[in-house]
């Protein structure tokens, strides 16, 4: 028999991927009620899907101080439980095909710098020293040792029974119907299961916070985008040792966004994109079979950078959605309607930034002083939703 939904909380988190399960785990660590529900299965959606690289490397410079702090909350997490999710601090390597863009490469490299972290650009035999099987004709590579990845699945399910362990109450297939109001507060949220009145609600439902937030009168920036990715079957241990990524262009995504990596299970996980897939609304909600044009391009991209794993046999490929903002970067605040708040808007790189989110959701909960970084994520940059 399932647990019984509680009728009151201090907080309901509305989405059980990373973001919502760092965000609940964190409010309950801090000593607040805390309910969580899930639509569907915990981690089954963009989460699950995730190759999970947890970095600071080529990302946004504005933000560093937030990547080396959730990157640092992540490696903490894993001390701290044991490591169940499989956290490896791989290090990453961005390919470069062109002289020409030595230059990107080494404004990245510099900016990272300045900022302490120790990237590098290395030449191609020094990358063969890294990742020996990377034997295709790269001009140079970018190195960022610290970066890491997690397994995904394992590291929601870490995150939400460490929740449990501090008072947690958390529910899948519990989906949220519509927000409670009164006036212009938000008073608890409306389920298929019944209702939960509660001082504070978060929308962490990605793609469908927007959905949510407009059984509120609030129309959030936030639409979907089609993810996908490619699986081999399994592979000999350390046949690829790091997270393989490109190198922004000088003009533009001539090299796509590629990431390769294995997995724990020796699975090579993989994709290029060098066109963004159309998403409507809707799509969300449908299982979509992945583009012939993306299977292509990966695989061609994987066989250029690795020959020797170029013909091994496709086991598994999977489409899910992210939350994209209009500016690449999350909402995570409060919105115009007092006790409502949000966490969602990852824009593909949720899973880094996530035990970050949760410490900042806590403070603006709890009262507490904002740290370094908070303000980035403000939602009220966005006039619609300033206060």
């Amino acid at each position: 028999m399932s647990e019984a939904l509680p009728g009151t909380a201090d907080v309901v988190v509305v989405g059980g991927g990373v973001v919502g399960a760092a965000v609940a785990r964190q409010l309950a660590k801090d000593g607040l009620d805390t309910v969580l529900v899930e639509a569907r299965a915990f981690g089954g959606a963009v989460s699950g899907a995730s190759l999970a690289c947890l970095g600071t490397h080529m990302h946004n410079l504005e933000e560093l101080p937030v990547l080396v702090e959730a990157c640092a909350l992540w490696a903490g997490i894993a001390d701290e439980l044991g490591n169940p999710f499989e956290y490896s601090r791989s290090g990453q390597l961005r390919f470069i095909l062109r002289e020409a863009d030595l230059a990107v490469a080494r404004r990245w490299i510099d900016g990272e710098r300045a900022f302490g972290l120790p990237p590098q650009l290395l030449t191609p035999r020094e990358v063969r020293e890294i990742e020996p099987l990377l034997t295709g004709p790269i001009h140079a590579a970018s190195w960022s040792p610290g970066d890491a990845t997690v397994n995904p699945f394992l590291a929601v399910r870490a995150l939400l029974s460490d929740g449990r362990r501090v008072g947690l109450r958390a529910f899948p297939a519990t989906e949220a119907l519509g927000l409670l109001t009164s006036g212009d507060r938000v008073t608890g949220i409306r389920t298929g299961r019944g209702t939960i009145a509660a001082g504070h609600v978060v929308l962490a439902a990605g793609p469908w916070a927007a959905k949510a937030a407009q059984t509120a009168g609030i129309s959030l920036p936030i639409v979907p985008r089609q993810a996908q990715c490619l699986a081999s079957v399994r592979q000999p241990p350390s046949t690829i040792r790091t997270v393989v990524g490109a190198c922004e262009t000088a003009g533009g995504v001539e090299s796509g966004y590629t990431q390769i990596q294995q997995a724990g299970s020796g699975q090579i996980l993989f994709n290029t994109v060098t066109a963004a897939t159309e998403t409507p609304i809707e799509a969300r909600d449908r299982i979509n079979e992945v583009p012939r044009r993306f299977v292509q391009d990966s695989i061609r991209t994987l066989s250029m950078l690795f020959p020797s794993l170029a013909g091994i046999p496709m086991l598994r490929s999977w489409v899910r959605f992210e939350a994209v903002t209009p500016d690449d970067r999350f909402l995570a605040g409060r919105l115009p309607r007092h006790g409502l708040l949000i966490a969602a808007g990852d824009n593909g790189t949720g899973f880094c930034r996530a035990p970050f989110l949760g410490g900042l959701i806590s403070r603006l909960v709890r009262g507490a002083a904002p740290a370094e970084g908070d303000a980035l994520y403000d939602p009220a940059r966005f006039p619609e939703l300033a206060a």
